[in-house]
């Protein structure tokens, strides 16, 4: 079920996260190896990697119907690897995020730079029905068949769902040592119109906290589009 994995690790070097590393380390640690690699949408998402004096923390989200595969004892980033010393899981499941109490605005705080990809093109903005998009696409990808979302209420939602405020600016991120990515950076709040029925207000909330783990975006496995619900209300 979906889950927020909040992973301690010991960090005597210096890492370089690339999000290219972070990719490549979350594949090897949740990817079925029986799985396809290529395909679009993996059953998890990476969050940025925060690095201290003491240690580094790693918040990954897992959206696949069952537990995710036990963590391994050590991480690997590029040629350094670190020893895990704990992890912290929190479930929430289809069927619970389906029964969510209907709300009508979302607060999120970007917690690496988010952008979607659209015919050759990216957006670096949190435009909202590009956001509601992205999550009920990969809510469907992985959900159990009667938890999947049908197309009318999908586009009642999509029709009704606007952007309230914005506060933030692009900024360019080092995918790789020689590629950088534009992304917004910043905080965002959406909503809903007056005319969102309880259907389309059970949906919104359900993906707005959906969103907490499944990240919003492009490239979410390579650690684009992590963000953090700071408010949710009717």
């Amino acid at each position: 079920m979906p889950a927020a994995i909040t992973i301690t690790l010991e960090a005597s070097e210096r890492i370089r996260a690339y999000p290219a590393r972070l990719h490549g380390a979350l594949c090897k640690m949740l990817e079925d190896p029986d799985g396809d690699h290529r395909r679009q949408h993996k059953p998890f998402a990476a969050g940025p990697l925060q690095v201290n004096e003491d240690g580094a923390r790693w918040r990954v989200g897992w959206l696949g119907q069952g537990a995710p595969a036990r963590l391994p004892e050590s991480i690997r980033f590029g040629d350094v690897t670190c020893a895990v010393r704990g992890v912290q899981l929190e479930s929430l499941g289809y069927a619970e995020l389906a029964q969510a109490k209907p709300a009508r605005h979302a607060q999120f705080e970007t917690l690496s730079p988010l952008y979607f990809s659209r015919d050759g093109r990216d957006h670096p903005l949190p435009d909202p029905s590009s956001i509601v998009r992205s999550l009920a696409q990969r809510w469907n990808a992985h959900a159990p068949a009667e938890f999947t979302i049908p197309d009318d209420v999908f586009r009642a939602l999509s029709g009704r769902v606007i952007l309230h405020e914005m506060d933030g600016r692009t900024i360019r991120t080092p995918v790789s040592v020689t590629m950088k990515q534009i992304g917004f950076s910043g905080t965002f709040r959406i909503g809903l119109t007056r005319t969102a029925d309880q259907a389309t207000t059970t949906l919104f909330a359900a993906l707005m906290q959906y969103a907490t783990m499944s990240g919003i975006g492009a490239q979410t496995t390579y650690g684009f589009g992590a963000v953090e619900l700071t408010e949710i209300a009717p």
